[in-house]
């Protein structure tokens, strides 16, 4: 049965953060090996939005996870922070200008972009279709890979959180040439690189909007926190085509999750659920209306819709 543990906390401050983060991993019974030399933390960093948008990973939360296992050892331990480039994102810059880099320097932990690291191509296979993806070295052969998350909403995915976040670990930028079997993609990422712990950033989380939700949530099984995550979103997770898919292809478990903390979830602020609907037909309808203009016109298709 897998567990996910929930803390939740008033105090938005640097050590309410802390103490809400350590509480939700000590709930969730993951236990540090006895010897580690090498932790990756992925990050989800989307463009070059600050954390107070609910957009990208809170270094609250990632300075905390790095307190919480430099308490654990009396031998240095190498923590890297990890993100890829992605089609609208360089990373160099996202680390400068979204607090990374001076992060790393308090805490003495490095930086590294994965989609400049020694890559290795893996092929995986799900429901009949043939991947073959690009994977950082790096994010193999760590002695622990933890997946830092934020709990959002996604126009494409409906949520993204432990597992759409392991797909942008892809090296190659332009991840937008998955967009076509996008759910595909991401349960076959997420069967080549299995993360040893997911811990969900819902401090600030986003809706229609960004909403102070103070919340972490922490797990061994990457779907058990996404199934959890979508609903705390309002969402059946099992309507979720890349949760169902991953289920199905036994990435992970979306039945008989074992919670820690907060089991009402109603105990949590509503959250502003997106309704992705309506957006998707208004899009579709001016889609058609552009491309009748065009085919009138002859005028230049934008660039930005054949990525």
């Amino acid at each position: 049965m897998p567990v996910v543990s929930i803390a939740h906390t008033n105090d938005l401050s640097n050590e309410g953060v802390k103490k809400a983060t350590f509480d939700a991993i000590e709930r969730s019974g993951f236990k540090l090996p006895d010897q580690l030399k090498t932790v990756i933390l992925k990050l989800n960093l989307r463009y070059y939005w600050d954390f107070s948008t609910g957009e990208t990973t809170d270094p609250r939360v990632v300075s905390a996870i790095i307190d919480y296992i430099r308490n654990h050892y009396n031998h240095k331990v190498e923590i890297i922070i990890a993100e890829a480039d992605a089609s609208a994102m360089r990373t160099k810059y996202a680390f400068r200008m979204l607090g990374y880099e001076e992060l790393a320097n308090k805490k003495a932990v490095r930086l590294i972009n994965l989609s400049e690291c020694k890559k290795v191509e893996k092929k995986v296979i799900v429901k009949d279709n043939k991947f073959n993806l690009q994977i950082a070295q790096s994010m193999l052969d760590c002695d622990l890979l933890i997946n830092v998350p934020k709990l959002r909403t996604h126009r494409l995915t409906t949520i993204s959180c432990g597992m759409k976040n392991l797909f942008g670990a892809i090296t190659k930028p332009r991840k937008i040439v998955y967009h076509s079997n996008l759910d595909k993609a991401i349960v076959g990422m997420n069967k080549l690189v299995r993360c040893h712990l997911t811990i969900v950033d819902g401090i600030i989380s986003l809706g229609k909007y960004p909403l102070n939700l103070g919340t972490i949530l922490v797990s061994e099984d990457q779907l058990a926190a996404d199934f959890v995550a979508a609903r705390i979103m309002g969402y059946n997770p099992w309507k979720i085509r890349h949760l169902k898919l991953a289920h199905e292809e036994g990435v992970g478990s979306g039945e008989e999750i074992h919670i820690e903390g907060i089991r009402d979830m109603e105990k949590l602020k509503s959250f502003p659920k997106e309704n992705y609907m309506l957006f998707n037909l208004s899009w579709r309808i001016q889609l058609l209306l552009l491309n009748s203009y065009l085919k009138m016109t002859g005028d230049t298709r934008p660039p930005v819709l054949d990525m």
